[in-house]
């Protein structure tokens, strides 16, 4: 019996836990405007993280990896896009 059935399960499961993880954030900062408490290192560097994967996915050829790497890409890049383009506003304001 072959296990591969699982092991996409498996990729399955930890990438709607990782896009899910960054929904509430989306949410919140669109709805809000407000992205002070957020990291623009963090984001940058998760962002550099995510297209990394989506390069090794693709190599490896596994869709899941492929597939939950562009989502959460570009989830993250909303985060930053709402994040850069708050930050020369904030430096008016001061």
């Amino acid at each position: 019996m072959t296990w591969d059935w699982a092991i996409g399960l498996l990729g399955i499961v930890a990438g709607l836990c990782t896009t899910g993880s960054f929904v509430p954030q989306v949410v919140k900062a669109w709805r809000d405007g407000d992205t002070r408490a957020i990291s623009t290192r963090m984001y940058v560097i998760i962002s550099v993280a995510f297209v990394l994967w989506l390069g090794y996915g693709l190599v490896i050829s596994s869709w899941p990896i492929v597939i939950f790497n562009v989502l959460n890409l570009g989830l993250s890049g909303v985060i930053l896009f709402l994040k850069l383009k708050d930050t020369p506003r904030r430096r008016k304001e001061a």
